[in-house]
C-alpha cells in the first residue's frame, strides 16, 4: 500500500504540474495584456488626476491677478518693481531693490481659505493675512531696510488658493 500511495502521489503531482504549466502558458498572453492595460490606464489616469488640480490652481491664480487688474496696470505702470503669482508655500526674491526704497505692495488671493503674505527687506518685515473668499485687494506701503526684497505666501489650504502680488515704487 505504501508503494501504491507513493507512486500515485508522484503521478498526481506530475499531472498537476503539467496542467498548471499548460494553463499558465495559454493564459500568459491574457495575463501579460492585463498588466499592460492596467499600466496604460493608470498612466493615462494620473495626468488627468493631476491636470484638474494644476489647472484649478492656475485658474485661482488668474482670478487673484484679475483682482489686482494686473493686465491693464502692467502695460501702463512705469513704477512697477515686480509682480506675479506665488507658489503656496513659496517666495520670490528681488535683489535689485536698494535700501530705503519706498514701495507700494498689493496682494490678493482667490479660492477657499486664507493666505499670509510676508514682505521682508533687511530688518523691515510686514505680514498681511488675506481672506481669499473676500474679492478685494489688500495694499500697504513698505520701505526697504536693506538691499533686496522678499515676498512670501503661506497658507494651510495651499491646494485651494491662488495668489497674486504687485510691487511698485511710490511716486
Amino acid at each position: 500500500m505504501y508503494r501504491f500511495t507513493r507512486h500515485t502521489g508522484s503521478a498526481l503531482t506530475a499531472v498537476a504540474l503539467i496542467t498548471g504549466m499548460a494553463t499558465s502558458c495559454s493564459d500568459s498572453p491574457a495575463t501579460s495584456k492585463a498588466p499592460q492595460s492596467q499600466k496604460t490606464a493608470s498612466s493615462t489616469a494620473a495626468p488627468t488626476a493631476q491636470s484638474p488640480s494644476q489647472s484649478g490652481r492656475e485658474q485661482l491664480n488668474k482670478e487673484a491677478r484679475d483682482l489686482l487688474d494686473m493686465t491693464d496696470r502692467l502695460e501702463s505702470d512705469e513704477g512697477l518693481v515686480s509682480s506675479g503669482s506665488l507658489a503656496v508655500p513659496g517666495e520670490n526674491l528681488d535683489k535689485t531693490i536698494k535700501s530705503g526704497t519706498a514701495l507700494r505692495v498689493e496682494v490678493a488671493c482667490a479660492g477657499e481659505g486664507t493666505v499670509t503674505f510676508t514682505v521682508a527687506s533687511g530688518t523691515a518685515k510686514t505680514a498681511k493675512r488675506v481672506d481669499c473668499t473676500q474679492p478685494m485687494t489688500n495694499g500697504f506701503d513698505f520701505t526697504t531696510a536693506g538691499p533686496g526684497l522678499t515676498i512670501q505666501a503661506d497658507s494651510p489650504e495651499e491646494e485651494s488658493v491662488g495668489t497674486a502680488y504687485m510691487v511698485s515704487h511710490i511716486s
